[in-house]
């Protein structure tokens, strides 16, 4: 990426909210081909106040951790649902999420972040896409990848170009803990929803009977707040580190509802001086498990 290619390049609608609908379809499995998303790339600035905002939706949660003028690397959430613009409703689920940090996240730098579809496949006759997104400072110094992976909706006619993926195993290897992350918890109140989704918004986050004709019988928490519950349980254990060198890998297995209290946690199953890798969990009331996976720090050759 050339220095000053922002110039060129069109600023990102909105970066801790979704931007308007503009009243197209929900997303598809054959919305978009594999390759780049239909803008190349966006420009953003993350403000102060932004920052300070979307930590307010998770109870600034490890926010200590943080040097002076960075963010944390979950901002990136919103701006990789927007980066799809003008298309915004995705038709299915997010299932899978996946981060590389290699630096922090500057406050009041701009950014140029592109987007990709680096897969498409069918799992138990379902089909999933996975969009990239991957944020440089404008001098072309790599600040973030991420993946996320959403269960789209498809006719068999689309499916029929796809190959069935193999199935992953789904749950944790029993391996030896080494150590344990002090949780952390946070109450998905239907407050917290609506902040998160902002005004105007009308989604199974927000609206009982849209989460109903979805087959809940509540409101559903949104995919950034196991996100952003990970990266800051793994950011308070791992600090400065953890934004240069961290990653995380988890799969979003089951809904939280409305009023459910997320406990998340970690194991400590790996640790040379190469990389230390835990197994991350996130269960809720009753121990149901919501979301696995690992996450830790790593270093890069």
């Amino acid at each position: 990426m050339n220095k000053n290619h922002s110039y060129n390049v069109p600023a990102l609608p909105v970066i801790i909210e979704k931007y308007p609908n503009e009243g197209l379809p929900p997303i598809k499995f054959n919305t978009f081909n594999i390759g780049n998303l239909p803008k190349d790339s966006w420009q953003m600035l993350i403000t102060q106040e932004e920052a300070k905002k979307w930590d307010s939706f998770f109870d600034n949660l490890a926010c200590d951790s943080l040097p002076q003028n960075t963010a944390h690397h979950d901002i990136m959430y919103y701006p990789g649902m927007n980066s799809t613009a003008p298309y915004r409703n995705y038709g299915g689920p997010l299932t899978h999420f996946k981060i590389e940090n290699y630096q922090p996240v500057p406050i009041n730098q701009t950014l140029i972040i592109s987007g990709t579809i680096t897969e498409k496949y069918l799992k138990r006759d379902k089909a999933f896409t996975t969009f990239k997104l991957t944020t440089h400072t404008e001098t072309g110094d790599l600040v973030q990848e991420h993946w996320r992976t959403f269960m789209l909706p498809a006719e068999q006619k689309d499916k029929d170009q796809f190959s069935e993926k193999i199935s992953s195993q789904d749950q944790q290897n029993n391996d030896q803990s080494l150590g344990e992350l002090e949780s952390i918890q946070l109450l998905c109140s239907q407050e917290r929803f609506k902040l998160i989704e902002g005004k105007g918004e009308s989604t199974a986050h927000t609206d009982l009977e849209k989460a109903k004709q979805m087959g809940w019988k509540k409101t559903t928490a949104q995919a950034c707040i196991s996100i952003a519950q990970v990266n800051r349980l793994l950011t308070s254990h791992f600090g400065k580190k953890f934004l240069s060198h961290g990653f995380y890998d988890i799969k979003l297995i089951k809904p939280t509802f409305a009023n459910e209290t997320m406990n998340t946690s970690g194991t400590i199953v790996t640790s040379n001086p190469n990389a230390t890798i835990c197994n991350v969990k996130i269960e809720t009331t009753e121990n149901k498990l919501v979301t696995i996976g690992t996450g830790g720090i790593k270093i890069r050759d």
